[in-house]
This record gives C-alpha cells, sequence and structure tokens, in this order.
C-alpha cells in the first residue's frame, strides 16, 4: 500500500476511534515512515530499500522485506506466503500495544498482508508473474517487484498473472480499514459505537474510487484536519523521534524473528 493508506487513512481510522490527535499523527507517522527508512542508521536497522536491486541481497530479504512488508501467513503449501490478516500480522500488532510507533510499524506491516497477499518476500518461483522471454520477467521474481506498484494503488483492478484471478484493490483496502480501525478502538477506545464505523465505511468506498491525490484530499476532509501534510509531518516527527523509531522497529524484528524460527528455509 501507498501513503494514502498508511500515512492518510490511518490517521483518520485512529481518530475517528477516539486517539488523540497528537497519538494518532504519531502513529500514522510511524506506519508511512516504515516505507522511508531505506538506508540502515543507528542499530543497523533499516525498513525498507527503495533500490530494486538490492531485493536480491537475501540479508535485505530477511531482516527489511519480510518483517516490514511481506510477513508469512497461514497458507500450509506456502509457508512464507502472505496471507491477509493473518494470525503472525495479528500477534504483531497485540505486541506493539502500548507503544505508538511500534504500533505504526506493526500496522505497516499488517495492512501489507492485505494488497501483498500471494506473495513473498523470498527471491522464489511463487512470485515469478512472467514467462522468462518478457521484460517483466528480468526483475526478480521478489514479493510483487515484477508487476511493479499494481498491487498498491487502491483503485487499480487488475488480473493476476498466476492465477488469472482478477483483483480489485478498493475491496482488499476496505478489509484493511475495516481490521485496522477494529485494532484501534480496542486498543484506545473499547466502547466505540459501532456506528462510527458503519457511518464510515459508504464514505471510504467511494473515496477509494478516486485517483490518488484526489484520495488523500478526500481522507484529509473526512479527518476535519484537511491542512495535514506529511511533507510537514514527516520532518517535525522524524527530527524528534527518529531515534525512538529505530528502537521500536528493532523490538518489532526481534518479535518478527520469533515468529520464524519454525518456518523451512528456502533455498538457495
Amino acid at each position: 500500500m501507498q501513503k494514502d493508506v498508511h500515512f492518510y487513512l490511518t490517521y483518520l481510522l485512529a481518530r475517528r476511534a477516539g486517539i488523540p490527535d497528537a497519538d494518532a499523527e504519531k502513529i500514522a507517522w510511524a506506519d508511512q515512515y516504515t516505507d522511508d527508512l531505506t538506508k540502515p542508521d543507528l542499530y543497523e536497522i533499516q525498513t525498507q530499500s527503495d533500490i530494486l536491486g538490492n531485493w536480491v541481497e537475501r540479508q535485505i530479504q530477511l531482516s527489511v522485506l519480510i518483517p516490514f512488508h511481506f510477513l508469512p501467513g497461514n497458507d500450509p503449501q506456502h509457508p512464507w506466503m502472505t496471507t491477509r490478516n493473518s494470525p503472525r500480522a495479528q500477534s504483531l500488532v497485540d505486541a506493539a500495544r502500548g507503544d505508538l510507533l511500534q504500533l505504526g510499524i506493526a500496522l505497516h506491516a499488517f495492512q501489507d498482508t492485505f494488497s501483498h497477499e500471494s506473495f513473498s518476500g523470498w527471491r522464489e518461483d511463487l512470485n515469478a508473474c512472467f514467462p522468462w522471454y518478457q521484460v517483466e520477467a528480468a526483475i526478480p521474481n521478489v514479493g510483487h517487484a515484477e508487476l511493479r506498484v499494481i498491487p498498491d494503488v487502491v483503485n487499480y483492478v487488475w488480473t493476476d498473472p498466476r492465477s488469472g484471478k482478477q483483483l480489485d484493490n478498493k475491496e482488499r483496502t476496505l478489509a484493511a480499514a475495516k481490521a485496522t480501525f477494529d485494532y484501534l478502538s480496542r486498543f484506545f477506545n473499547p466502547g466505540v459505537n459501532p456506528s462510527v464505523w458503519q457511518a464510515l465505511e459508504p464514505k471510504l468506498e467511494r473515496i477509494f474510487k478516486f485517483d490518488y491525490d484526489k484520495r488523500i484530499d478526500e481522507l484529509c476532509a473526512l479527518s476535519e484536519r484537511s491542512a495535514i501534510d506529511y511533507k510537514e509531518v514527516n520532518p517535525r516527527l522524524e527530527g524528534g523521534s527518529k531515534v525512538d523509531f529505530m528502537k521500536a522497529a528493532s523490538k518489532h524484528l526481534a518479535e518478527t524473528m520469533k515468529l520464524f524460527q519454525n518456518l523451512p528455509w528456502v533455498g538457495p
């Protein structure tokens, strides 16, 4: 998923769950910043790699792509394959309760289980979408790299070349939004009235049909803070919270490694 979901939608959901503005902003910032920390820094932690060529490195796959973007799900035939809303993803969100930054990071990985379902963070045949003689096949078959951004764009409807199945990203995003809202409500305001989501859902269905910029504008307006802008929030929070973010990312990474210990190793 992209910034419209990880930051703007998450901020909206946090506010509708009754979370104070400053805390909602911090959760949403950590959620999106997981895509922005692309170079190792303190503790040698990085949470994304923006250089596609680096995705072939096994260490990047194991310590960056899988823990933060392609969590192993619960498919018995493909144990490293991401499945939406999986028990592992849920346990990571539960483990982050009480730490706003770790919660944002865990929600990023959790939300990605909806857009990245049926792919894995390893370089393996499972992710191969095109035959060898097509240009796209020259891209390493790690995650959905061969498909570029297609699985992450909210208003795309597309066909998975591996199965021939048509997928509607709007449906996947709405499911991710509901699951995120449920977690935020349970953690911060368990008495929230179900009517809050019932009123929000059709508005999100409408917004998800728009293009990227329009979606952001509509999400901001719905959050009742139309001027919120990641370009302003990011440098402000990065300046005061980057070290704490990396500590939280280190905790998240440690939690994921516990979950991976019984999974079969993927070659070479």
